[in-house]
């Protein structure tokens, strides 16, 4: 989330650098600084077209970063829909400094979640995930990196082995997912409208009312 807001934030501040230098343009022309003549009258329209074009540029990618954004917080939202009994933290933070999207425990087993945009088909080639044809180059590797991570800490605060399983879920509402199986290479592969039901259905690990309080206890801090 913090990213897209990053993201965001950056577009505008730009866009506003951009309308500002526009406005000079407009109000102090370059024609009036050297000579009122034909050549710096097409240049100083030449910018403001130039200008113009950077500013609607500015703004379609602003208003993608804002759909991005909508989309994951609308996961945001369904995933804390989840069954009661089951704890959600968001951008829980690793013992390497590293953050996985959501972590989830219940009493289907513990789960780390990586959030995945974009649109189009999803499919395995063999070795990476692929979106509309292109390579998502060390998603899945991420992913089950930070399920080992989790384990490990959890192991070494609870003196207890768990199986975190990882995650990948397609914030998009567009992406498509007919040609891919459920799990690729031990990462759950599923859409945002579907990861609910892949967690709370899909048994991993049994876990007592206690230890899930323990798990959120140590994933929230």
């Amino acid at each position: 989330m913090i990213k897209y807001i990053k993201n965001l934030l950056g577009y505008i501040v730009l866009l506003l650098l951009v309308i500002a230098v526009a406005l000079a343009n407009w109000f102090k022309p370059l024609y009036l600084l050297f000579q009122n003549t034909a050549v710096y009258r097409f240049i100083w329209l030449g910018n403001f077209f130039v200008l113009l074009d950077l500013g609607i540029e500015i703004i379609i990618k602003a208003a993608k970063q804002f759909r991005l954004m909508s989309q994951v917080m609308g996961f945001d939202v369904d995933i804390k829909k989840i069954s009661s009994g089951f704890r959600v933290v968001r951008g829980a933070i690793l013992k390497n400094n590293s953050k996985v999207d959501y972590a989830v425990a219940g009493s289907s087993g513990v789960w780390s979640v990586t959030i995945q945009d974009g649109q189009g088909p999803v499919i395995f080639n063999g070795d990476d995930l692929l979106q509309n044809g292109i390579a998502l180059k060390g998603l899945l590797a991420k992913s089950l990196e930070k399920s080992y991570t989790l384990a490990s800490m959890l192991k070494e605060k609870l003196n207890r082995d768990f199986i975190v399983s990882p995650v990948i879920t397609f914030s998009n509402p567009n992406a498509i997912f007919e040609a891919i199986p459920k799990m690729v290479r031990g990462v759950y592969i599923t859409s945002g409208k579907d990861a609910v039901a892949l967690i709370e259905n899909t048994d991993v690990q049994l876990i007592d009312n206690n230890t899930i309080e323990e798990i959120y206890k140590i994933l929230k801090l």
